[in-house]
């Protein structure tokens, strides 16, 4: 390492005249990517010890120069700590004399310094209500300011030479790096460093983009005021500096990752730094992978950590103050002294199903009056807690739900109630964009607002959390889990040292969507032509060139939702209502798009308004004991349950018909009589449409050919049908399976099916179900037809085609099927299905390695007729996974998608359908009680 000094060194007249040009290092151990670059503006090598040197002497000679201030006068202000001593240090150099108003954070090194350059130390002990200490101090600093002759407010929370301060700061910064700085990191507090920054690039460099560095319980950007342990950023009360236009993002840290921050920076630079410095280090993790390839970008970093040796650099401290600190970082040289009593439980993934697992674990917690301090671990893979990949907040609009709002509703089912009151979907959308609930029932909303619903949750039942409850947020992957002693260690992907793994008494598993799989997301880097997974749609396409030629796996909701985004989301627009709708080009287009999957036949569309039908009749609890009187039993699906659905099918359809055409079929009738009563209504009644439930199965069995024109047709009289709503006896019939389903995950799950029948309907009727009863709004049907008016759409090879990479980076698609030209070359392949878990070939790294280390195993449904591994992990009834050795693992439950294959339709929203939520929240609480009872 070469190192370079002055050649001169300048003589200054005061040791204030040495404030400013301070260093600004490259970090290369911190960025997580090589070709991102860091630097650390080193604020703590100011003669006060922080940025606050700059702003103290800033507000003291501006107010001396105008007469203010004069010497022999009382300096009084408002300071967690940096802000008083670059005070005291002015102050002694201006003989000015200095009151301090501080509060209990305040670290003893600091208020020895205080003291030592003469200050007067005023403490306030109790935060106000609406305020905090903040608030505290601020109303005694005017307590002051009355009794105090020739006293001068310095006010850094107003005074408007606190931001013009730092146009120096920032000024500073651009010179060492030739003008280039793509993100610039600060701390909040006040809110002047921040906003002097922020104003001195919108002035000279508007694109570079500023983001704020807050602390959880501060309220700068919103939020409930809560308790902090570690001083130095964030604030109890709005700021008078704050401008949120001028910044492009803020991110909360909370106490344990400031610590966590300010140790990586020690052991990675061997850089001491305070506990808002150690923020920004967790901050900039946290926004790390949204950061451009090449960029610059710059840390702020306040104070150095000499006045943190007794807290943030502490073991009794830190364990004593900071929950969870002991399983999140290692000290230099190791702990010396370990935790008093903790539990720990985890939940992975924070979609919609973490969220129910949090909110049952909390409700459970209350209700059975735990008091002592139970930190909770939240994992997500990016910052959309409670909402997740599928309803994350950044997606287009176009991007629809498949069901009305009326069907959304996060509330629990069953007791114990929530902590606080949540609102059903209706009402919350009604009181956030303020139309009647009346109105939007039947409406289907877009998913980025399903999401905002969630994470509006999410944040209102964190804020209901009582205070003996930590939560901590961490926006990463965990790619293993081990166990030992009785604990679960969580390695997350970015974690080298196994001892930083958090570790955990009880977790709860719902992560692990194998569309979501960080191999197949790699993978885009080697081949751009490869897109195996579409969301988020907007960036993940963006690589698909206009006019080029796309082919599509897939005619499902994803099949519409990458469509839309190609089309609609490229700029073109739709106008017109219904059939009449026409699409607008915008140039920017695939040329053509060739869709193709097994059956080659679209969803078939939903609308809010489903028609009134009778109950089950044939797929009934009686009808099924008739079947199976013995219960341990497996069901074929084949020979035994479909027959029933088939009827159900004919029996809803026929009497939504009967009742078109003014008749009523009698339901009261053996089947094959109203087999006969059907046969003579079509007598009767010609012209009315015969159900088929072969050709609901395969649209063109009945066509002599498939093409463009046929699967054009084949939508266009499926609108038709759907859209007569209440009338229509195509909805009428697959209604059926809504109320067939959940009867039918009881016979599904855990092996209820003959291996063979199981097999046989993963494979070909679960796809079939999910295509007639899940499909898009009616909206999004009507834009398909548009596009297909437009002519992007080839379904030549629609029907199981073989592709193939070729050479040029093209893809080969062919069907020998097709008489004439059975062979076509394109440019891109979109993989636009969400595929099934498939231990091990196709899941995430965390169950890879799980599987591969004998922690998993496959379920396999095996009898008289077969075995059959349906791709799911092996479960206990109450969702334990177990190993290889056939262990069940007690202390983790899995729920959601993991469970697909043993248990059926595991709908991201339903509370109700396989709720292993509310048995992981019981017996983990259970546990943690059986815990304290042996601990203490």
């Amino acid at each position: 390492m070469n190192v370079s000094f002055r050649d001169k060194l300048q003589v200054s007249s005061s040791i204030l005249e040495t404030i400013g040009d301070t260093p600004l290092v490259q970090l290369k151990q911190i960025p997580g990517n090589s070709k991102i670059e860091v630097f650390a503006k080193l604020e703590s090598f100011n003669p006060s010890g922080s940025v606050k040197a700059r702003t103290s002497y800033n507000i003291l000679q501006k107010a001396i120069e105008s007469g203010e201030l004069k010497k022999g006068d009382t300096v009084i202000e408002s300071s967690s700590g940096n802000m008083a001593i670059g005070l005291a240090q002015a102050c002694l150099v201006f003989g000015l004399k200095l009151i301090v108003v501080v509060d209990p954070k305040i670290n003893k090194i600091t208020s020895q310094l205080l003291e030592t350059y003469g200050a007067t130390i005023e403490m306030v002990t109790e935060p106000l209500k609406e305020g905090g200490f903040l608030g505290a101090r601020l109303a005694k600093v005017k307590e002051l300011l009355k009794i105090t002759k020739n006293s001068f407010w310095s006010n850094q929370y107003g005074n408007i030479n606190n931001p013009k301060t730092h146009y120096q700061t920032t000024k500073e910064i651009y010179e060492a790096l030739d003008g280039r700085l793509d993100y610039l990191f600060v701390a909040t507090s006040t809110c002047g460093t921040l906003m002097g920054c922020a104003e001195y690039i919108k002035a000279n460099h508007p694109n570079t983009k500023i983001i704020a560095v807050d602390a959880v319980g501060s309220v700068l950007f919103g939020g409930e005021p809560g308790t902090r342990k570690i001083p130095g950023h964030g604030a109890g009360v709005d700021s008078q500096f704050l401008d949120e236009d001028y910044i492009h993002d803020f991110i909360k840290v909370n106490d344990l990752e400031c610590a966590q921050g300010c140790w990586e920076l020690l052991q990675k630079e061997s850089i001491l730094v305070g506990g808002s410095s150690g923020a920004i280090i967790m901050a900039y993790h946290k926004f790390e992978h949204q950061i451009e390839e090449g960029s610059r970008c710059a840390f702020l970093l306040s104070d150095g950590g000499s006045r943190y040796l007794d807290t943030i650099y502490n073991q009794e401290w830190l364990l004593k103050n900071i929950p969870g600190v002991y399983d999140a970082l290692t000290p230099i040289g190791g702990w010396k002294i370990k935790p008093s009593f903790e539990y720990s439980l985890a939940i992975i993934g924070l979609g919609p199903k973490g969220l129910y697992g949090l909110e049952r674990l909390l409700a459970q917690l209350k209700n059975e009056n735990v008091e002592e301090t139970v930190h909770i671990h939240l994992y997500n893979k990016n910052k959309y807690f409670g909402a997740g990949d599928v309803y994350r907040t950044d997606q287009p609009d176009y991007l629809k739900m498949n069901f009305t709002n009326e069907k959304i509703d996060i509330r629990p089912k069953e007791k114990p109630d929530s902590i606080v009151k949540l609102e059903n979907y209706t009402k919350w959308l009604s009181e956030s964009i303020g139309i009647e609930e009346s109105r939007l029932s039947d409406k289907f909303s877009s998913r980025k607002m399903v999401g905002k619903y969630l994470s509006s949750c999410f944040k209102s039942i964190i804020a209901g959390a009582p205070e003996n409850i930590k939560i901590y947020y961490h926006n990463e992957e965990v790619v293993n889990i081990t166990q030992k002693e009785g604990l679960l260690h969580l390695k997350p992907q970015q974690t080298a040292k196994p001892q930083e793994s958090v570790k955990v008494h009880n977790l709860l598993l719902t992560t692990g969507h194998a569309g979501n799989r960080t191999e197949l997301l790699n993978s885009k880097k080697v081949d751009s032509s490869i897109i195996d997974f579409v969301y988020p749609v907007e960036k993940t396409l963006v690589s698909i060139n206009a006019q080029a030629s796309v082919a599509i796996k897939g005619m499902g909701l994803t099949f519409i939702d990458a469509t839309l985004s190609l089309t609609e989301g490229r700029g073109g627009y739709f106008v017109g209502e219904c059939e009449t709708m026409q699409y607008i080009p915008s140039g920017n287009e695939p040329a053509i798009i060739y869709p193709y999957s097994r059956s080659g036949a679209l969803m078939i569309p939903r609308v809010g308004e489903m028609p009134n039908v009778p109950v089950l009749r044939f797929f009934t609890s009686e009808k099924l004991q008739e079947i199976r009187k013995d219960s341990s039993q497996k069901f074929d699906f084949l020979e035994e349950l479909l027959p029933l659905i088939k009827k159900e099918f004919i029996y809803r359809y026929y009497s939504l018909a009967f009742k078109n055409c003014g008749k009523k079929l009698n339901g009261s009738l053996e089947f094959a009589e109203m087999l006969e009563e059907i046969k003579s209504f079509h007598s009767k009644y010609p012209s009315e449409k015969q159900f088929s439930f072969e050709e609901l199965q395969e649209p063109f069995i009945n066509h002599e050919a498939y093409n463009t024109s046929i699967v054009k047709q084949s939508l266009e009289e499926m609108i038709e049908q759907v859209s007569l709503r209440t009338k229509s006896p195509l909805l009428a019939a697959i209604s059926a399976w809504h109320d067939i389903s959940p009867i039918f995950n009881e016979l599904y799950s855990f092996g209820g099916l003959t291996a063979r029948s199981h097999q046989l309907f993963d494979n070909h009727y679960a796809p079939f179900f999910n295509r007639i009863s899940y499909g898009p709004p009616l909206e999004n049907m009507y834009k398909i037809l548009a596009l297909f008016k437009v002519g992007i759409f080839d379904f030549t090879f629609g029907q199981s085609p073989t592709i193939q990479k070729v050479q040029n980076g093209k893809w080969q698609m062919e069907n020998i099927s097709v008489e004439l030209d059975n062979r076509i070359v394109l440019d891109y392949h979109i993989d636009a299905r969400i595929p099934r878990m498939n231990i091990p070939s196709q899941s995430s790294i965390l169950y890879k390695n799980l599987f591969e280390e004998g922690k998993i195993r496959a379920f396999q449904n095996t009898d008289d007729t077969g075995r059959y591994e349906t791709g799911g992990m092996d479960l206990t009834r109450e969702a334990h996974p177990i190993d290889k050795a056939g262990n069940v693992i007690k202390n983790m439950t899995v729920y959601g998608t993991p469970t697909e294959g043993v248990t059926f339709d595991n709908d991201t929203l339903s509370r109700s359908r396989n709720d292993f939520s509310s048995i992981w929240a019981k017996q983990a609480v259970k546990s943690l009680k059986n815990f304290i009872s042996t601990t203490k």
